[in-house]
């Protein structure tokens, strides 16, 4: 069976005179494809059951189809579509009539595997009218010009590699059509280029612009609820199977085999219930027009908001369009108070467009996130298609910003110089939020100077073109307090807090000696920040009346009113004076307007209030510092890093800022698992051998959003030019995995397990990499068998039955909380999404060199709900490296 449509020999045409057109092309095709699109003046099921093996392959891959079909009219319908019905409705009444119930149990499993497809969102059925001159379809005994008749036959195939099959010609997607007519059709493969490409491209074009309903003279029409309901009466609980002997039963269904009964239609309404249901349902329509929208919101979502999420969420409700930094801690739920952010904001039709930009390693969980709690459904864009919450997917437009309301994008993607020029010239936004905002920084900030990385450029011109910006950062600062006023700037900074100077001047000299000229500056920022408009904080302005009144108008008089000072020295000897305006001045600013911060010390005085009903748990961290084995992983691991150092050092001598990166990527996969880098260096080697497959994995793309913009363009057209010396250092290097014996990190990893095992019902286990996480299931497994579960990018994994099999998220969450899975083991895929409160222990097998990282991952279960008042947080590294020194400097900062 081919994986990819290149290592197929296909023809230039098929006749169903000399070829088996089902058997040497459709199957075949079918087999390697994740998209098949359809257009055909008639569709039987009966053509699914032929190609069963080749559907099947084509499920497994998770593929798609997507079927336009034509739709003949009787002369009545016509007369029914003069008379002043909508096209619509006559569309209902013909598909209605034509749906026959099946006959014979043949038929019925036809109409199983149907049903079963369209209810899966596996199939998608779209009906194609072409109109006359007045608007109205052709009857059907004169449906023989080709203008007006539904009368294309085309099909286009993709594959995984995102090469495209296409053919046309007189055949339509039946049996007849495929297996007893005399048809031909001419086969064009897209990867051969020239002519080939443009006619495969021509005809993709074309069906997008009738699947979109944009085709001149040809309306478009989903297939009506009510025939689509008679048709999923069929559908199978789980998928039906299929063997060739069903297409012989010809048994009629008699009552033996009863068709399935008709839903009983509702009870008629009597006048007061009708009116009654009116009335909730204008309410429910004009929701937004209600002043009770807002508490709508909240209690229409199936989880419960924490206290200071609706304080946030009400916040921004009262004082829209005003922009914010919503700073709260990892684990303190961002995510949800965006979410609910945006249900109001859409309900309440204050917005239409919104753009959420992501960090691509949990672009997934966000669009996951906002369906299951918030029933929002945003399109996830990729470089070349939009994807549902369904993983149902649109080809991207020319410039695809315009082509959707709500998308979700990668913050890496629009870095790159095409998707920037596109974005900037898309219609305007009504809200842009920014995930994980200190990626927009400077590329020097310890240097204070004006040097905008391209994510921080970007929402700079961004921010002129929407109403609102929402940014989110755990951590605003990550070096230097300029940038925090980045990010404050990009929301509407004014006046003298307007320069990056005075602002991190202000907050340094509130912390230092008080000259007269820091007085005169503290009442220049002061006074200006309350002449535009800012309000003191009131629990304090009563705290301060409340205890000492004089001392408190003082304040005010001085701070918020700029009252002109007479005597600096008589006002810099009371020292309590200034203490208590350090106190004011540095929490009357403009961060208190523009930026939310709770820490789990907030939620911990929100307990002490009775305000939460369980208290946050506290930590105990252990360091778990790994000693290689003299004789056997001390050499492999000297010898990896050498290799690591000589081409890094090429590839800066060369400026191949790619190469460079790659590198480092590298020397993260070594502090992972010996496995881990042995599996990068074979893809590597693989690549410079044949120049085909990738050398980055799916889990490198959480290091990719925190590369530098160079990089980021590079890998665009990233070509790697082949170094037969390179080649001999890899061949030579993975011989020496052959025999690296004992692995002293795994042993050390097991029997900390097996103690917390002892105390604790369950266990969490991270790792960045797929192939570590791969590494230790394989032994976890032998030790401990169907209470191993994995999470990663693939999602979902259990062990049933002697092997891996995929299952959803949910059912991973479900099974450990009922502690049916005793082992967890996830990559950085489970950082964001996956909450576990009832589990008490994690181990970090390796550490990533971001200490956010490691915080997202200890929220996964240091939140509330934790059913341990303390969670136990194992952290590995390898000793006397240079990851050792990485981490103790991360951990003493």
């Amino acid at each position: 069976m081919p994986k990819f449509f290149r290592e197929y020999p296909w023809k230039i045409s098929y006749s169903s005179n000399t070829h088996n057109t089902i058997a040497d092309f459709y199957i075949p095709a079918l087999e390697c494809t994740i998209q098949y699109d359809r257009k055909a003046g008639f569709f039987s099921s009966a053509i699914l059951s032929k190609v069963a093996r080749g559907l099947g392959a084509m499920l497994h891959n998770r593929g798609r189809m997507r079927l336009i079909m034509g739709c003949q009219f009787s002369p009545e319908d016509l007369q029914a579509i003069q008379q002043g019905y909508e096209l619509r409705d006559a569309l209902l009444t013909r598909l209605d009539a034509d749906l026959k119930p099946p006959e014979s149990f043949a038929q019925l499993k036809h109409f199983e595997i149907l049903s079963w497809l369209i209810q899966n969102n596996y199939l998608d059925i779209k009906i194609a009218i072409p109109l006359k001159e007045n608007g109205l379809p052709e009857e059907s005994t004169q449906q023989l010009d080709p203008q007006h008749i539904f009368h294309e036959k085309v099909g286009i195939f993709t594959d995984t590699n995102g090469d495209k099959l296409a053919f046309n010609g007189s055949n339509n997607e039946s049996i007849g059509g495929w297996e007893s007519n005399v048809e031909s059709f001419h086969v064009y493969c897209s990867w051969e280029g020239g002519r080939e490409l443009d006619r495969v491209e021509e005809e993709v074009a074309r069906f997008e612009q009738l699947w979109y309903n944009l085709s001149p003279n040809v309306r478009v029409f989903e297939v009506p609820e009510a025939v689509q309901k008679k048709l999923l009466r069929y559908a199978p609980a789980t998928k039906p199977n299929w063997n060739i002997q069903a297409e012989f039963d010809s048994r009629p269904l008699t009552e033996e085999f009863p068709q399935p009964e008709p839903q009983p239609e509702l009870p008629t309404l009597s006048r007061e219930e009708r009116e009654k249901e009116q009335l909730v349902f204008t309410q429910l329509a004009n929701i937004h027009e209600h002043k009770g929208c807002l508490d709508f919101c909240l209690k229409s979502i199936p989880i419960q908001p924490w206290p200071h999420q609706i304080k946030i969420v009400k916040r921004v409700a009262q004082n829209f369009p005003q922009s914010f930094l919503i700073a709260d801690e990892v684990g303190l739920g961002k995510t949800i108070e965006t979410g609910l952010i945006l249900r109001y904001l859409l309900l309440s039709k204050q917005v239409k467009r919104v753009l959420i930009l992501a960090p691509a390693s949990v672009q997934p969980q966000w669009l996951e996130e906002l369906r299951e709690k918030f029933n929002l459904h945003f399109w996830s864009y990729t470089s070349t298609e939009f994807k549902d919450p369904y993983k149902r997917t649109i080809p991207a437009a020319a410039n695809p910003w315009n082509t959707q309301d709500l998308i979700l994008a990668s913050s890496h993607l629009v870095r790159r110089t095409e998707r920037m020029h596109q974005l900037l010239e898309a219609e305007p936004w009504d809200l842009v939020v920014l995930d994980e905002a200190h990626h927009a920084r400077r590329k020097s900030p310890q240097d204070r100077k004006e040097t905008p990385n391209r994510l921080l450029e970007l929402m700079t011109q961004l921010k002129e073109k929407t109403k609102s910006l929402i940014l989110l950062s755990a951590t605003p600062m990550q070096i230097d307090p300029i940038e925090v006023f980045d990010l404050l700037n990009l929301l509407g900074l004014q006046g003298h807090w307007s320069y990056g100077d005075n602002f991190c001047h202000y907050f340094a000299s509130l912390q230092a000696a008080v000259k007269q000229e820091v007085i005169h500056f503290w009442q220049v920022m002061s006074s200006d920040y309350f002449q535009r408009g800012g309000q003191p904080c009131p629990r304090l302005s009563q705290f301060l009346t409340k205890k000492d009144r004089n001392l408190a108008y003082k304040i005010q008089d001085i701070w918020q009113q700029g009252r002109k000072i007479v005597n600096h020295k008589q006002l810099l000897a009371d020292e309590k004076f200034i203490n208590t305006s350090r106190q004011y001045l540095t929490l009357n600013t403009p961060l208190k307007d523009l930026m939310f911060r709770h820490t789990r010390d907030t939620l911990r005085q929100y307990y002490r209030l009775g305000l939460l009903e369980r208290d946050i748990p506290t930590r105990v961290v252990q360091d778990n510092a790994i000693t290689l084995e003299q004789q056997r992983e001390v050499p492999l691991y000297v010898a990896v890093s050498d290799y690591v150092r000589h081409f890094y050092r090429l590839a800066q001598k060369d400026k191949r800022s790619c190469l460079g990166f790659l590198m480092t990527l590298y020397r993260k996969r070594l502090t992972s698992s010996f496995y881990a880098i042995k599996s990068s260096l074979q893809r590597r080697l693989d690549y410079l051998l044949t120049q085909q497959g990738s050398i980055l994995s799916e889990d490198d793309l959480a290091d990719i959003d925190d590369a530098e913009d160079v990089v980021i363009a590079g890998l665009e057209s990233f070509f790697e030019p082949v170094d037969p010396q390179e080649i001999q250092y890899l061949e030579e290097l993975l011989q020496q995995f052959d025999n690296t014996g004992e692995d002293t990190k795994l042993s050390r990893f097991i029997q900390i397990l097996r103690q917390e095992l002892t105390e604790r019902e369950s266990a969490i286990i991270f790792t960045q990499y797929t192939d570590t996480m791969d590494y230790l299931r394989d032994t976890l497994v032998y030790l401990y068998g169907s209470q191993v579960a994995c999470y990663s990018g693939r999602g979902g994994e259990l062990y049933q039955n002697g092997e891996w099999c995929l299952v959803s998220k949910e059912q991973i969450k479900r099974r450990f909380r009922q502690d049916e899975i005793k082992i967890l083991l996830c990559t950085e895929s489970a950082s964001e999404g996956l909450n576990l409160q009832n589990c008490g222990v994690l181990i970090n097998y390796d550490m990533p060199w971001n200490p956010m990282r490691v915080e997202q991952r200890i929220g996964r279960i240091d939140r509330i709900g934790q059913r341990y008042s303390t969670v136990r947080i194992h952290n590995f590294y390898y000793d006397g490296t240079v990851e050792a020194k990485v981490y103790r400097k991360l951990r003493d900062s």
